[in-house]
């Protein structure tokens, strides 16, 4: 049960200071909308992987991905200066869908009681 908080309490961590990250030390204006939605970290605490959505429409969640995924080296160093820890976990990004398909449902949503007003 304490390597289940423990795996919690460190991606809760990594989350906060890879937020910050992202936008401070990555200065990319594509990806400074880019917020961590969700972040996991396996049990041996060797690997995470970092939810990541958008409010910005300019870029496909697949670019969103590669240009994260490809500064994951860089991160997880600076990472490693932030937190104290014995081993920085290997950094991997993927698309959060959850808002955009919740946004969509809450579209479908409202057109529908739109037409039962009617």
């Amino acid at each position: 049960m304490s390597e289940i908080d423990r795996t919690r309490r460190v991606a809760e961590l990594v989350k906060r200071q890879l937020s910050m990250l992202i936008i401070r030390a990555l200065n990319d204006d594509r990806i400074n909308s880019v917020s961590v939605t969700g972040l996991t970290v396996s049990r041996d605490l060797k690997q995470s992987t970092v939810y990541v959505s958008t409010t910005d429409k300019t870029l496909e969640p697949s670019q969103i991905e590669q240009l994260l995924n490809n500064s994951s080296k860089y991160l997880r160093h600076l990472l490693s200066q932030k937190i104290a820890l014995r081993m920085t976990p290997k950094l991997v990004f993927k698309y959060d869908y959850s808002i955009q398909n919740g946004v969509e449902l809450t579209q479908l949503i409202d057109r529908l009681n739109k037409n039962n007003v009617a």
